[in-house]
């Protein structure tokens, strides 16, 4: 069963969406200025509204393989990813030194 989203809620997604969009393309231009960080917030939640609008994004050679990598990775949710913390992978025991 598919939920669906309230329609306020759809209309603040597509928002964010296209803000992050907005700015990210302003990153192409100027320097310093990151592209990806907010076109991953875009595909977020574009994901979530409107997916057609993730394919273009994702075919744009520089900054669409970061997105894919992102999207199969995860490296921020709850479980970790490749590069989370060994902390959180498995527990290290201490060891104590004769002496």
């Amino acid at each position: 069963m598919i939920r669906r989203l309230h329609p306020a809620a759809r209309w603040i997604l597509d928002g964010i969406g296209l803000a992050g969009l907005a700015v990210g393309t302003i990153g192409i231009f100027v320097p310093g200025w990151p592209t990806t960080v907010f076109w991953i917030v875009a595909v977020a939640c574009f994901l979530k509204t409107r997916p057609l609008f993730v394919r273009p994004l994702l075919k744009t050679p520089v900054v669409g393989p970061a997105i894919v990598w992102y999207l199969r990775w995860r490296p921020f949710a709850e479980g970790g990813g490749p590069f989370a913390a060994p902390s959180k992978r498995k527990r290290f025991r201490r060891v104590r030194l004769a002496g």
